[in-house]
């Protein structure tokens, strides 16, 4: 068993049961109210969590260096996180999120605690025989790939699908252009992936055309914040995101770290056919949209995006 300090990215009960080094009587005691109300202990100010358990604010940030945690702050992050993870809507998390008051450079702060965090734990949690298959399936050159998001996930999707299409043909947003999502499905056949993101609150939409797929010898790829969510269940492999977030609205930080990785890792199998692909894409780059964009006028300049 790691000790806290040697694993920082371990949560507040797991510290409190392998403490780093000896807990006086005062310390014992605030740690067992904070083992019986973790995570909500922590939502309040050290002076009020002292008060509350009748030690001291310097007890508190005794035992909280003791637990590896660089401040109390710190480790009212963590809870609010592990709260947040625990919450539907954006509605739900908001009081949990700002009902405190937060300067704004503790508001940057705590974002990127959080993201750190999310990269962390999404990297740590990885299911790398998961990952491995997905990428092996996104790889080959049969079928056609689609990609499905909705609403907040769609911006990661969009950047998925853009740079997927620049390793392997036949990849596309489903619902995405002039065909509707339900006229796209008419045509889905064996050898055909579904790559859907479904991010808690979950939507029905995402599994029911999940279903159309497998029903049509499809496979099903997911990217989700959880195993329970339904769109895992119906999955051939998935993989896990952290979402976290200091603000009432989930991170996507650690989705595009993970697209990023899946993007690499199909290059990578891909590699001769990328090279020839990117460099056919310089090409028609010179051929066809630094004329478009001469043609637009003097205020547009050519470059490579």
């Amino acid at each position: 068993m790691k000790s806290s300090l040697q694993n920082p990215t371990a949560l507040l009960p797991e510290r409190l049961a392998h403490p780093d080094a000896g807990l006086t009587a005062s310390e014992r005691t605030l740690a067992g109210a904070l083992e019986r109300d973790y995570p909500h202990a922590l939502l309040e100010s050290a002076t009020a969590l002292a008060a509350r358990t009748g030690t001291s604010a310097s007890t508190v940030v005794r035992l909280f260096a003791k637990l590896g945690y660089g401040s109390y702050a710190e480790a009212q992050r963590e809870a609010r996180a592990e709260m947040t993870a625990l919450l539907q809507t954006a509605g739900q998390r908001a009081p949990v999120t700002i009902g405190t008051r937060r300067s704004l450079q503790q508001c940057v702060d705590d974002a990127l605690l959080h993201d750190q965090h999310n990269i962390t734990a999404t990297h740590d949690g990885l299911d790398m025989a998961a990952f491995e298959a997905m990428a092996t399936l996104l790889a080959q050159d049969t079928g056609r790939v689609f990609v499905l998001a909705q609403i907040n996930s769609a911006p990661v999707a969009a950047w998925l699908t853009l740079h997927l299409n620049m390793c392997r043909p036949g990849v596309q947003e489903l619902g995405v252009g002039a065909v509707a999502a339900t006229d796209q499905l008419l045509w889905v056949q064996p050898g055909d992936l579904l790559l859907a993101f479904s991010i808690r609150r979950y939507a029905s939409g995402p599994v029911k055309v999940a279903e159309r797929f497998r029903a049509a010898g499809g496979r099903v790829l997911a990217i989700t914040d959880s195993t329970s969510a339904p769109l895992a269940m119906l999955a051939d492999h998935r993989l896990l995101v952290r979402t976290s977030n200091a603000s009432p609205f989930n991170s996507y930080t650690a989705a595009f770290f993970l697209c990023n990785a899946l993007v690499s890792a199909v290059a990578q199998l891909r590699h001769e056919a990328v090279s020839e692909a990117l460099a056919q894409r310089d090409r028609l780059w010179q051929d066809v949209e630094a004329h478009l964009l001469a043609d637009a006028g003097p205020g547009c300049r050519p470059g490579r995006p």
